[in-house]
C-alpha cells in the first residue's frame, strides 16, 4: 500500500508538531482512495482536545466540520495524522484505536528523530505503508 503526499503537507505536519510539542499534533487526513492506497489533498490540523504527550483526540464537532467541508470538495477520508514523542510505531494505545477506526491510515511523526511512518490495519495487524512524497 502506498501514501501519497506533498512537501507542504509534511512541512505543515512537522511545523504544528514543533509548536505542540510535547503535546501529541494531530490532523484528519482527506484526498482520494485507490486500490493502490491513497493521495493527500488536504491536512486539517486540529487541537489535541486531551493536551497529552500520549495521546490525542479531535473535538467531535470539528471532525464533523472538517469531514463535511471535505465530502463538499469530493474528498474522502483518508486517515488520521498524529506525533509521537518516540518512535514512528503506533503505540499500544493506537492500536486498540487503529482497530476501530478501520482502513484508515494512520500517519505518525516521531518527534525525536522527524521520521515519518504510515500504517493500516489488515487483518487485525498494523501494516506499515510506503510513502512517496511529491
Amino acid at each position: 500500500m502506498i501514501l501519497r503526499l506533498t512537501r507542504h503537507h509534511l512541512d505543515l505536519l512537522r511545523e504544528e508538531s514543533q509548536k505542540t510539542y510535547p503535546v501529541e499534533a494531530c490532523a484528519m487526513l482527506f484526498g482520494d482512495l485507490t486500490s493502490e492506497g491513497a493521495v493527500i489533498r488536504k491536512v486539517v490540523v486540529a487541537p489535541n482536545k486531551l493536551l497529552s504527550s500520549e495521546r490525542f483526540e479531535i473535538a467531535p464537532e470539528m471532525a464533523v466540520e472538517a469531514t463535511t467541508k471535505a465530502e463538499d470538495e469530493g474528498l474522502d477520508f483518508v486517515g488520521l495524522f498524529h506525533s509521537h514523542p518516540a518512535p514512528a510505531i503506533p503505540s499500544t494505545i493506537d492500536l486498540k484505536f487503529m482497530k476501530l477506526w478501520g482502513d484508515a491510515i494512520w500517519l505518525i511523526l516521531s518527534s525525536t528523530d522527524d521520521n515519518f511512518a504510515a500504517y493500516r490495519m489488515r487483518d487485525s495487524e498494523p501494516t506499515e505503508m510506503t510513502i512517496i512524497v511529491k
